[in-house]
């Protein structure tokens, strides 16, 4: 029972130090198994204890993972053939962030002190009394509330008491001095009143079933542009930033978000990983569907770029890297729509950095400017682009450098923005007219959150799909608001976009040339925080964030690490 009285002591110590919830009864039940299977009590005592470590190891470490609030553990079984596609530096990297030397340290030192005390003291009963007195603890509260209420009928889902919205996830998604900026526009302007809001008050399950079926009435309406256009829409999705990766790498202030026109401070990307972003972002003109539904058919007027091409836009594409990870390439074509030509293939440019597969990936700057010029030389109709970056990927690794991945952020995207303001200026410069938005797929998560790892993206909390959206017009004899862009507050999604690009193409020339972006940007359709990966969803209610996984009932999402803004 040596190493079974250090697994349940570990478990003791992080009880107490608030990083797990033991289940009393689970654990009750694993150690009353393990003392009925006693390696003592049989005829062949070594055979015995291999059979116990092989049966009961595995649920062991199951009962750890749920109790640490790995709620995903499924899903990462789902993950664990990716793993196959990843390089040898970025699998090594991997692990050593999962297994810290103190980890192995600690689990050394608590082998020998155990193995001492083992030797004048039962440790097993004292395991066993700890397990009954922390069930005691936790059984207390909850009949006390029986006897409280006198058999009153419970609710079939959890309800909650509105509060102020202190959530440590947005504060994170945020950082500590854009969080206190909101909160005081939040005092001042009446909040904008999520239209789904007569759910509120029954239960997330209820709210979230509410929020699907006011978001599959959703369909905006066709383009409708005054004249053939005359300028390009340049859609630039970014892998691997958020708000958090922003402030995690003191890029918040970078000049290419505060020179920005309009910044979306509130907007949700709604899940966690590339593919379901892409999908989202390309049928942005219809309504938030589950992650189910993401990769069935969609009606062509759901499909941004096709409705795009239906007004005069020719569409192109562009990715700097192979596409080949998980059909990427594929994916994105299928919703784009119809053809879209691509002038550009992802080596005919430098390399800007190693890919977490191996493969290569062309520097930003190098391939916007590469596809511009001989975007200039064209003379056919305007241009509906959809360009694809993975620079910011987890373990990337820059050329010729020692830096992990992480260590590597930083430089990554600072390198990435300026890249951005880079081509802005050549576009400016050609004398071209163009509409460009950055749309960041989802976060990276550099931090790390309770139930997550660093890097790790199973849970799509607001960490993690909270993104800074930001956008540009350029055009000749246009000079952005000096006093910096336009922001919009209000909890927003992929449709906000959609509505504003037709609010765009509907005004006439000489307004789009004196843009009035507080109107052009205010009532933008608003979309309550919901966010998915798979079977794993994050939703915000009535002040707090909730998170579903199967198999278990909803719950407020646990704390998360936080970040002071430094920038």
């Amino acid at each position: 029972m040596l190493l079974w009285n250090l697994y349940f002591l570990i478990k003791f110590g992080l009880h107490f130090a608030g990083q797990l919830t033991i289940s009393p009864l689970w654990n009750l039940g694993l150690f009353a198994l393990l003392i009925a299977t006693n390696p003592a009590a049989y005829q062949n005592k070594q055979l015995m204890k291999v059979l116990r470590y092989l049966v009961f190891t595995g649920p062991a470490i199951a009962l750890l993972l749920h109790e640490l609030g790995l709620v995903v553990s499924l899903a990462l079984v789902d993950q664990i053939k990716a793993l196959f596609g990843f390089s040898p530096d970025y699998l090594w990297e991997l692990l050593k962030r999962t297994i810290q030397p103190w980890m192995l340290w600690g689990a050394l030192l608590g082998f020998m002190v155990v193995r001492v005390l083992d030797r004048y003291i039962r440790i097993s009963s004292w395991v066993g009394f700890g397990l009954v007195c922390i069930l005691g603890i936790q059984a207390l509260p909850f009949i006390q509330e029986q006897t409280q209420t006198n058999n009153t009928a419970t609710v079939l889902e959890p309800q909650i008491q509105a509060r102020e919205n202190l959530s440590p996830a947005e504060l994170l998604a945020l950082g500590q001095v854009d969080f206190q900026k909101l909160r005081v526009a939040r005092d001042q302007e009446s909040q904008t009143k999520l239209r789904d809001n007569a759910y509120e008050g029954a239960g997330p399950g209820a709210v979230l079933a509410g929020f699907f079926e006011r978001q599959r009435t959703i369909a905006l309406a066709p383009f409708a542009p005054q004249a053939s256009p005359d300028f390009d829409v340049i859609v630039l999705q970014i892998c691997s930033l958020s708000w958090a990766d922003l402030q995690y790498a003191k890029q918040s202030q970078h000049p290419a978000i505060r020179q920005a026109d309009f910044v979306f401070e509130n907007f949700n990307s709604a899940t966690s990983y590339s593919g379901p972003a892409a999908i989202r972002l390309l049928r942005g003109k219809c309504g938030q569907t589950p992650h189910d539904a993401l990769y069935s058919p969609a009606n062509n007027s759901c499909m941004l770029f096709e409705q795009l091409r239906n007004v005069g836009f020719e569409v192109e594409m562009g990715l700097n890297h192979d596409g080949r990870f998980q059909d990427f390439s594929k994916l994105v074509k299928t919703n784009l729509g119809g053809r879209a030509t691509e002038l550009v293939a992802h080596d005919e440019v430098p390399a800007g950095v190693q890919a977490f597969d191996g493969s290569r990936v062309g520097r930003d700057g190098d391939y916007l400017r590469a596809w511009w010029n001989k975007r200039v030389q064209q003379s056919g109709p305007a241009v509906a682009y959809y360009y694809n970056s993975i620079t910011l990927h987890d373990g990337n690794r820059l050329p010729n450098s020692n830096l992990n991945s992480l260590n590597s952020y930083p430089l990554r995207l600072e390198r990435m923005l300026n890249d951005i303001q880079s081509v802005l200026g050549e576009i400016r410069r050609s004398e071209r007219k163009a509409l460009v938005v950055v749309v960041p797929e989802h976060g990276a998560g550099l931090t790390g959150e309770f139930g997550q790892l660093v890097g790790l993206r199973e849970l799509p909390t607001p960490a993690i799909t909270k993104v800074p959206v930001f956008g540009y017009w350029i055009a000749p004899g246009y000079t952005p608001a000096s006093t910096g862009p336009v922001t919009v507050k209000q909890s927003v999604s992929y449709t906000a976009l959609s509505e504003l690009l037709a609010r765009w193409l509907a005004l006439p020339a000489e307004q789009q040339q004196k843009p009035a972006w507080p109107v052009l940007l205010s009532d933008l359709p608003d979309t309550r925080f919901v966010s998915q990966q798979g079977n794993i969803t994050v939703m915000e209610s009535q002040g707090s964030y909730w998170i579903k996984a199967p198999g278990a009932a909803w719950k407020i999402l646990g704390p998360v690490q936080t970040i002071a803004a430094s920038n």
